[in-house]
């Protein structure tokens, strides 16, 4: 069972039980170009924690429990710290791509 969707949240991604990736970004406006960022975002990081064997299980979890400051996957002990990272430098080109000067940044 798929834990509830932090609408809080900017993103999500899972497998359903039917087997379906199922995408989720919110946004100001369905099409904007920042909702389409972080749904770009969760598709590349689920498939980077596919290769490196992250469950989805583990990402929530660490997700569910995390109480820190700013987005879970930039904690250092993230299971899948890596991939997120990775996934923002996708995020963040696209960005450039669409003309978005100055969106995200990489410390």
């Amino acid at each position: 069972m798929r834990p509830p969707y932090d609408k809080d949240g900017s993103g999500d991604w899972f497998v359903s039980d039917d087997g379906d990736i199922v995408i989720r970004s919110v946004g100001d406006e369905i099409l904007s170009d920042e909702t389409f960022l972080v749904a770009l975002h969760e598709l590349v990081e689920m498939k980077l924690c596919d290769k490196a064997g992250v469950s989805q299980k583990d990402v929530d979890g660490f997700d569910a429990s995390y109480r820190g400051e700013g987005e879970p996957g930039d904690d250092e002990n993230a299971p899948y710290r890596n991939e997120h990272r990775k996934a923002c430098l996708f995020e963040f080109l696209m960005a450039d791509m669409l003309g978005m000067a100055g969106y995200g940044t990489v410390e």
